[in-house]
């Protein structure tokens, strides 16, 4: 099966990621690609060896093709959700930072197109998500201090990451609004560091009494989020309507 892709983003860093994986993989053919630095009329381009059509109208980029990835703005995505409905056409959505209000938007969206939304597409991230539930389920983690602490580039704008939440809300624990004050076993601490061009570390540590358990998930390369977000549209393609946020990655 060939999936017809378009990437909105496709010139950011996970775009042009995106692409270069795409480029090697016979079951995607990217066909249209966006950015503000192209006219609405598509413009043919040699991209990542590949010919794409780049225009800066989601619209007729989501319309084009079977699945669009977004990797674009978060600003943005509103409109992205109402195109993708409007053509009813699958979407994978890659921009974090999401207020609750929006994430409202996709899951009503999601009652009518498939949509894979994740804060993180890592399929170590999703792993270590599990262990968290698991700790969680054994009761190890009731009355400890959990700490999570995050590491990104200083270019990443949400703070904290949307992976830190989410691991934060799997503990099953209140998010400290203040991550300085003194540790409490009913809160989760969330440090959010930015420094230099680092990919992404999380750290989750339990502390009880004399024990720590720490759980640390490093991210080497972009590479990682791209072949993940490519899989989740190969995932979601045949999908009927409904959010999906997690792949086929299980610990058993």
């Amino acid at each position: 099966m060939l999936i017809s892709l378009s990437v909105l983003g496709a010139m950011g860093k996970m775009g042009k990621s995106i692409l270069a994986l795409a480029a090697n993989q016979s079951i995607y053919k990217v066909v249209m690609g966006t950015s503000r630095k192209y006219s609405e009329k598509p413009t043919l381009q040699k991209i990542a060896n590949m010919d794409i059509n780049m225009t800066s109208c989601a619209k007729l980029a989501i319309h084009t093709s079977d699945i669009t990835i977004d990797v674009s703005s978060k600003e943005t995505i509103l409109y992205h959700l109402e195109y993708a409905k409007q053509s009813l056409k699958p979407i994978v959505i890659g921009t974090t930072g999401h207020s609750i209000e929006i994430q409202k938007k996709i899951e009503d969206t999601a009652q009518y197109i498939p949509i894979f939304y994740t804060p993180n597409f890592s399929p170590g991230i999703s792993l270590l998500l599990q262990l968290v539930e698991f700790i969680k389920a054994s009761g190890f983690c009731e009355n400890c201090c959990i700490d999570i602490i995050e590491t990104h580039h200083i270019h990443k704008k949400d703070l904290p990451s949307g992976t830190a939440i989410a691991l934060a809300k799997t503990t099953g624990k209140e998010i400290a609004e203040d991550a300085t004050t003194k540790s409490k076993s009913s809160q989760v601490r969330i440090h959010a560091i930015r420094s230099g061009e680092v990919i992404g570390e999380h750290q989750v540590i339990f502390e009880y009494g004399n024990e720590q358990i720490k759980l640390t998930h490093q991210a080497h390369s972009r590479d990682i989020f791209a072949q993940g977000a490519l899989a989740a549209a190969a995932f979601l393609i045949d999908k009927k309507p409904g959010l999906y946020s997690r792949l086929n990655t299980s610990l058993t």
